[in-house]
């Protein structure tokens, strides 16, 4: 994890806007709301704490507790993991079934 001093103050907002654990998320709504921004860029930045600064960040996709926390120990992480990884076996199998599919144009 980067020191907060390496984080521009786009990113300082989002990462103290987000609580520490997995029990009381952030709906993406409701930081859209805090910081003004549209839906798109407050995933753009949480992006970029992730990939580029490494910031445990997840997500909680069930409703209605869903959101974005600080990762704070292994059970989370692995919560936070398990539909990333079951999305990107469904993208796969997707991706498969059209890289075979047969074209109507093909001779």
């Amino acid at each position: 994890m980067k020191p907060m001093e390496q984080l521009d103050q786009e990113e300082k907002k989002i990462l103290q806007l987000l609580p520490k654990g997995i029990e009381r998320p952030r709906p993406l709504k409701e930081l859209v709301k805090l910081t003004g921004w549209s839906n798109r860029r407050v995933r753009g930045i949480i992006n970029r704490l992730i990939v580029i600064h490494h910031q445990p960040i997840g997500a909680r996709y069930e409703h209605p507790n869903n959101g974005y926390f600080v990762i704070t120990n292994n059970k989370e992480r692995q919560q936070a993991l398990a539909p990333l990884t079951s999305q990107i076996a469904m993208m796969s199998k997707r991706a498969q079934a059209i890289s075979n599919a047969e074209l109507e144009s093909e001779e």
